[in-house]
């Protein structure tokens, strides 16, 4: 395969980096200050890298549509300094097969043009085809938000692609029903989606469920056992809470992103895996990076396309449609034919601050409906109840301390019912100066 790299300044985009990622390969490399598409009539290529210089959408989206048009059978990739995701948008919808920073770029190209892939021309066609619709059953976005719009619009991008997703938001936004719309739209959608919430793993075994383990790898490991990225394969793998991998096992997911081959605890060969990889954050991982807490090469090569994720309170005419779509799920479960009272009904949803976002308006919501039918009651009735000091709506620190009262102090129950994880529960509890009691008198 030839492969064109088009940059006003050459020093933007390393040659070291790309000859190392593509010894074998054919690359010219050659200033745009030509006239782009001179160059691509004069140079033979299969492949067009656009440089930093040219990957300003009001410059760089014009010369993408005419690339298309003119030479369908070449495909190209988007080398942007910036990734910024209305960019990224803009240029996958023009019909680039990817969007990558300067770092990615040699593992990027080298994934493209990787032997066991399939044409780089065929998969940029396929980019270009409209992704497939959601039935009943799948994953849903719901709400009419612009913000929302946008983030669907997004998910549409995404999956029209098989480049690493970063998907960012606060706890409960629904970040995995973000994950599971891509890969049910990508062409993936009908091999497996593998969630592994790696806040919820205990260190010591993270490595086994990641990367699995052969039989007698460690005390108690009587089975050979495959690991999320084993189980994965040919499908989709779903990293959320990423930001608690540790640093060790971050290097050795980068060597898999790169290479597509895991080796098992224990293990002397490897094994070759095809998957994508979407993962997701609560927490600001530029900010882990440059404290060292987090891999710049590996940050670098989750964010090719970042999907951010608003809080309820941001997005606050989603409420009563979210509502209408849990009340008619619990309907369905349960054979009741409960109904979302009116607007003026429901100040209180809609004047909650929501801090646990859509995972606390959906246990909330549960909470409430379950009351209701037991009491043989309206749903606009017993939610008029709650209005008082023992209501949900209370400060954040009375509710976490309330909850793990009535869980008897087990984080893992309280954090349930509090629609977040253990981790999110400990980091609150730090904050607001929690202690379980027990451990108080202990000491």
């Amino acid at each position: 395969m030839r492969i064109l790299i088009l940059e006003d300044e050459p020093g933007r985009v390393s040659r070291e980096d790309v000859a190392r990622a593509l010894p074998a390969r054919e690359v010219r490399y050659l200033p745009a200050g030509r006239d782009p598409l001179s160059v691509l009539r004069d140079v033979p290529s299969e492949l067009v890298v656009l440089g930093p210089s040219l990957a300003d959408p009001a410059r760089g989206v014009p010369l993408v549509h005419a690339i298309r048009e003119r030479h369908p059978t070449r495909s190209v990739v988007i080398v942007s300094e910036t990734g910024d995701p209305a960019a990224a948008v803009a240029f996958m919808k023009a019909g680039a097969a990817d969007y990558v920073s300067p770092l990615a770029l040699g593992a990027t190209l080298a994934d493209l043009t990787r032997d066991a892939a399939p044409p780089v021309a065929a998969m940029a066609e396929a980019n270009r085809r409209p992704p497939r619709a959601t039935g009943a059953e799948g994953p849903e976005l719901v709400g009419s938000s612009r913000t929302l719009d946008e983030v669907r619009g997004l998910v549409e991008v995404a999956a029209s692609s098989d480049a690493p997703v970063l998907i960012e938001g606060e706890t409960g936004t629904g970040k995995e029903v973000v994950a599971r719309a891509i890969h049910r739209l990508g062409a993936r959608g009908g091999r497996p989606f593998v969630p592994l919430n790696c806040a919820a793993i205990p260190e010591s075994l993270a490595e086994s469920e990641l990367f699995g383990h052969t039989r007698g790898a460690f005390t108690g490991a009587l089975h050979e056992r495959p690991g999320a990225l084993k189980l994965a394969d040919r499908g989709t793998l779903f990293l959320d809470e990423i930001e608690d991998l540790s640093l060790p096992l971050q290097a050795k997911l980068l060597r898999v992103v790169q290479d597509h081959e895991v080796r098992p605890l224990g293990a002397t060969t490897v094994q070759h895996v095809d998957l994508r990889l979407l993962a997701a954050s609560n927490r600001d991982l530029t900010a882990m990076v440059e404290a060292g807490s987090f891999r710049r090469d590996l940050f670098y090569r989750l964010r090719v396309l970042v999907i951010r994720l608003p809080p309820l309170r941001e997005r606050r005419e989603d409420i009563l449609p979210l509502a209408a779509h849990f009340v008619a799920r619990f309907n369905r479960r349960h054979g009741t034919l409960f109904t979302v009272p009116p607007a003026a009904r429901c100040r209180p949803l809609l004047e909650h601050g929501w801090p646990g976002n859509v995972r606390e308006l959906e246990n909330l919501l549960e909470s409430l409906l379950v009351t209701a039918r037991a009491l043989q009651r309206d749903l606009a009735d017993v939610l008029e109840r709650v209005q008082d000091a023992a209501s949900p709506w209370l400060d954040e620190r009375t509710r976490i301390v309330r909850m793990l009262d009535e869980h008897r102090w087990n984080r893992q129950r309280a954090a349930a019912a509090l629609g977040i994880s253990r981790v999110t529960l400990w980091r609150r509890m730090e904050r607001h100066g929690i202690r379980d009691p027990l451990l108080a008198v202990r000491a």
